[in-house]
């Protein structure tokens, strides 16, 4: 069959348009529209399978470079293996700390991506001012919660409950500060999706939380514990 220029086309259509009453032309516009519909359909349907595979590629490419980044953890604990080895108070709390620094971290990107979301005209100072000032609150009180929690555990001992509780409020301070900043880093400067600060905001305050731990058990727990030895 041979094509017909465009051109022609119209042309045939409007001598035929013309001869059709109003409500006849209104039958054929939505017919019309509705083959376009199901047109459209039909290529959504076919870039739908592409667009999938392209987001699981993206997710399992970021999911398994944050798996090599989050094994670095390894590293560190072996570097602090002594402390770990004659205090086993950071084992017994290391996944509550690192875990209250992941929800803490989590809890806040979520309010930011949500602002981002719904919103192009906030302070952007304004909200990292606010959220500072959350995060020392919030801090706070986490802190002196675990600080209770291992002073019971440890029968009223105040250095390991002491060691605990700050090396809890750093890392809930900063992992709210973090992700309050990360989602705006993504979004408005990298321009990739917000949405990934999630993970990646676990894996950080992974790392980040048991190097804090490590470091102020390092502190007050092998250093003050020396310096008491030496006293004596």
């Amino acid at each position: 069959m041979s094509k017909r220029h465009p051109s022609k086309i119209i042309e045939t259509f409007d001598e035929q348009l013309s001869s059709l009453s109003p409500d006849e032309l209104k039958t054929f516009v939505a017919h019309v529209q509705h083959r376009l519909d199901d047109i459209n359909e039909k290529d959504k349907e076919k870039e739908k399978v592409p667009q999938e595979e392209n987001n699981i590629f993206s997710r399992v490419c970021l999911l398994s470079l944050l798996l090599i980044l989050q094994s670095g953890s390894s590293f560190i604990l072996q570097s602090f293996s002594e402390l770990i080895s004659r205090h086993i108070l950071i084992t017994m709390y290391l996944t509550m700390l690192v875990g209250a620094g992941g929800n803490a971290g989590n809890q806040a990107a979520v309010l930011v991506i949500r602002r981002l979301a719904t919103s192009n005209t906030f302070s952007i100072r304004s909200l990292i001012i606010r959220e500072a000032f959350s995060a020392l609150i919030i801090g706070t009180v986490v802190t002196l919660i675990g600080f209770i929690r291992v002073w019971l555990e440890e029968h009223g001992a105040i250095l390991p409950s002491l060691t605990i509780g700050i090396a809890l409020f750093c890392i809930v301070t900063s992992s709210i500060l973090l992700g309050t900043i990360l989602p705006i880093i993504l979004q408005r400067v990298i321009h990739v999706d917000a949405a990934h600060a999630g993970p990646i905001i676990q894996v950080i305050m992974d790392i980040l939380g048991v190097c804090i731990t490590c470091a102020v058990g390092q502190r007050f727990l092998v250093n003050s514990s020396y310096a008491k030895h030496k006293e004596l």
